[in-house]
C-alpha cells in the first residue's frame, strides 16, 4: 500500500516540472529582495543598534525611519 503512495509522490513531482520554472523566478526575486540603498540600510541599523535592548520600533518611529530611509512603511516592517 505504501508503495502506490509514493508511487503518486514521483508521479506529482513529475507533474510538477512547470512549477520548477516558478522556482527559478522565486529565486530570481529572492536575489533581488532586500536589496535597498547603502544609506537606507545603514539608517536602519544605526537605528537597531540604538535600540538592541527593544529593537521593535513605534509606529511614529516606523514613518520617521520610512521618511528618513526614502523606503515605504512596509519595506521598514519587512526589514
Amino acid at each position: 500500500m505504501f508503495s502506490h503512495i509514493s508511487g503518486d509522490a514521483s508521479v506529482c513531482s513529475g507533474e510538477g516540472s512547470g512549477d520548477d520554472d516558478d522556482d527559478e523566478r522565486g529565486k530570481k526575486r529572492q536575489k533581488k529582495r532586500g536589496i535597498f540603498p547603502k544609506v537606507a540600510t545603514n539608517i536602519m541599523r544605526a537605528w537597531l543598534f540604538q535600540h538592541l535592548t527593544h529593537p521593535y520600533p513605534s509606529e511614529d518611529q516606523k514613518k520617521q525611519l520610512a521618511q528618513d530611509t526614502g523606503l515605504t512603511i512596509l519595506q521598514v516592517n519587512n526589514w
